[in-house]
């Protein structure tokens, strides 16, 4: 789901071209755990920004073991994305539900006061669900599975005390980012106001991974790579809100269905319904003239042909030391 509060930028993590491209994984490895450490015990106390900058650091460490897979073990890189994503679930569960609070009590305000009266038992419904899941979250983040995670992703993140230089950044960044950006371009022509919200989640989900590899390699000193960061933003803001959309409909549609809910909370929860669903359509239409202007530009196909620019520069200097 979207965001209540804007996604921090990845803000002091510099790369050089220079780097070997393994030590560069493990540094972005080691600064989005730091944060997903920091944001940790106030999130297992329930507090809402935690629980999404802990969401953001998940996401953070998924993108970067995805972006630099092919320089890491293969067995290392699936059982870490796996038991992250097993977290990543958990919490989604509160933060889900923290975005839905909002939006209910933002839309309510919309509704007549008579209706927005009937509204109580929604509430309670996504606080009690919103408890179970924070102490599904709080189990999670203490299981021995969790630790286990955490810990070898802090081992793997550890400076080698022998670095041993295999590809320098420069040079192996077209191999690294160029799948990202050709699975956002198929993605994003995929796409059209008749697709239904799974092809516009897996759009969102490769832009996410593409902005977050990118945000990664600003030490590179490609401006295309800044423009396109921004455009990405701007398209996964409006990703997100298509999803949120979505899924608060079928969250609300299973509330209403569910045995026992007061029948007079029906009448809002439908009016709710009906105003998320025009929200999708319009949020469908603005995602589609994002992609299509970033697709016209041809932001990614710039990034891609600066990125094995950068690459060819890089080696023909490594072969003049």
């Amino acid at each position: 789901m979207a965001t209540l509060a804007t996604t921090p930028r990845a803000a002091g993590l510099v790369l050089s071209p220079d780097d070997d491209a393994v030590v560069a994984a493990r540094a972005v490895v080691r600064f989005h755990l730091r944060a997903f450490g920091a944001a940790e015990p106030e999130a297992r106390a329930g507090e809402v920004e935690p629980v999404h900058q802990l969401r953001v650091a998940t996401r953070r460490l998924r993108a970067a073991l995805h972006l630099f897979g092919s320089f890491l073990p293969k067995r290392f890189v699936e059982s870490a994305q796996r038991e992250l994503a097993w977290v990543a679930s958990a919490i989604g569960g509160v933060r889900d539900l923290d975005v839905l609070a909002q939006t209910v009590q933002a839309r309510a305000a919309r509704l007549d006061p008579e209706l927005r009266g009937l509204l109580g038992p929604v509430g309670i419904a996504i606080h009690e669900r919103r408890s179970a899941a924070l102490e599904a979250l709080a189990k999670t983040l203490r299981s021995s599975r969790c630790r286990r995670l955490l810990s070898r992703l802090a081992t793997f993140a550890e400076p080698p005390a022998v670095p041993r230089r295999r590809e320098t950044l420069g040079r192996a960044v077209p191999e690294l980012a160029t799948p990202l950006i050709r699975a956002v371009r198929r993605a994003g022509r995929r796409v059209s106001i008749e697709s239904p919200p799974p092809e516009f989640h897996r759009l969102r989900v490769r832009v996410k991974r593409l902005r977050y590899a990118l945000e990664s390699l600003r030490g590179l000193g490609i401006k295309s790579i800044r423009v396109l960061i921004a455009r990405l933003e701007r398209l996964q803001t409006v990703l997100g809100d298509t999803q949120d959309a979505a899924t608060q409909t079928a969250w609300l549609r299973t509330y209403a269905a569910t045995d026992g809910v007061p029948v007079a909370s029906l009448l809002p929860v439908g009016a709710l319904i009906q105003g998320l669903s025009r929200r999708a359509t319009k949020r469908r239409r603005r995602a589609l003239r994002v992609w299509r202007k970033l697709d016209k530009e041809h932001l990614l196909e710039a990034v891609e042909s600066d990125l094995a620019r950068r690459a060819r520069a890089q080696g023909a200097g490594e072969a003049r030391r």
